[in-house]
């Protein structure tokens, strides 16, 4: 195994174990065992304990010799109520983001999932305010706030309307794609093809962003292995010599396609990921657009403390424009 993968496994199981601990799920403050910890998550001791040496460089855990593993006291600051979508794909690193800003400032946070269903954000909108938070991070699906007597701030979410009165800090995703295109441009590449999975908030701004370039596109709600196959076929047939996928799962499963066709990555084709989550664990590390995630939590949470501090002052909508990690699958375009 290598460490990479090593890695990501110790970050999934932090994950999981900092929302074990925003939702009170060992109201005693000790944590179970090490061993335990390996038995019900179904991963290795090493595992464990990288994850929980990721939470004590936190501060949200500490080791006490002899006597195993304890939750941090919490602080007497603020109760902040942060819901999202998803705790496994995407949104992990922006709780990160919020969760260390908020322990600077002596602050408290409230975390809950509501797994892209509407009925669900709003149940946990309510529990939250139920439960006496100081004010809402949230990225919601379609809940609107104006009725809520606190302060709100939207995170990856906003920039699709250009109206909203909400405070918001969110990823340019347009720009994003922008950067991609720049970049196989600049390789050379003229003839760029696009794959899009069907995304309410984030594939709508990507596809903006590539304009009118793209000379062949798709877009599907599920992509299996036989679509991929088609779109391959339809890529050779024009002669395209680049692809942008919207998103990682969507560009491996094209990328495999493609190397079990015997096509050569990049020297025959390039192709670009967009999120990064899993982009370069490909078989050909797959350059990608990479969102400011743990920024965008940590900028979310200085909105809502400048909210908190002064009500009347004017709102502030922020957007990060993201990088682009290069990495195997792009290379030099045709020669004219």
């Amino acid at each position: 195994m290598t460490e990479v993968v090593r890695g990501q496994k110790a970050r999934q199981l932090a994950a999981e174990l900092r929302r074990g601990i925003a939702e009170l799920r060992w109201p005693g403050g000790k944590l179970p065992t090490e061993q335990q910890l390996a038995t019900e998550q179904g991963v290795s001791l090493n595992t464990v304990r990288r994850a929980v040496d990721l939470l004590v460089q936190d501060g949200l855990v500490y080791r006490r010799q002899g006597s195993g593993m304890y939750i941090s006291s919490p602080s007497t600051g603020p109760l902040i109520g942060v819901a999202v979508p998803s705790m496994t794909y995407y949104f992990p690193r922006i709780i990160v983001g919020i969760e260390r800003e908020l322990a600077k400032h002596g602050a408290q946070m409230l975390l809950r999932s509501t797994e892209w269903d509407s009925a669900q954000t709003k149940l946990a909108i309510d529990g939250l305010v139920s439960a006496g938070v100081a004010g809402l991070i949230v990225a919601p699906d379609t809940a609107e706030f104006e009725e809520l007597d606190l302060p709100v701030v939207l995170v990856e979410r906003g920039l699709e309307d250009p109206a909203t009165l909400h405070e918001f800090v969110g990823t340019n995703h347009a720009a994003g794609a922008r950067l991609a295109l720049k970049h196989l441009k600049e390789l050379g590449h003229t003839r760029i093809g696009y794959l899009e999975r069907t995304s309410p908030h984030t594939a709508p701004q990507v596809r903006s962003g590539l304009g009118d370039v793209p000379v062949l596109s798709r877009v599907l709600d599920r992509w299996t292995r036989a679509d991929a196959e088609r779109f391959l076929a339809d890529v050779r047939r024009e002669h395209v010599t680049a692809v942008i996928c919207f998103a990682d799962r969507e560009a491996n499963l094209f990328l495999n396609v493609a190397l079990a066709q015997g096509v050569d990555v990049p020297g025959e084709l390039s192709v670009i990921s967009y999120d990064d989550e899993i982009a370069e664990l490909a078989d050909v590390p797959l350059t990608a657009v990479s969102p400011a995630k743990l920024e965008v939590g940590r900028r979310a949470v200085d909105v809502l403390r400048a909210r908190l501090a002064d009500p009347e002052s004017p709102r502030r909508q922020e957007s990060l424009v993201p990088r682009l990690m290069v990495r195997d699958s792009t290379g030099p375009g045709p020669v004219s």
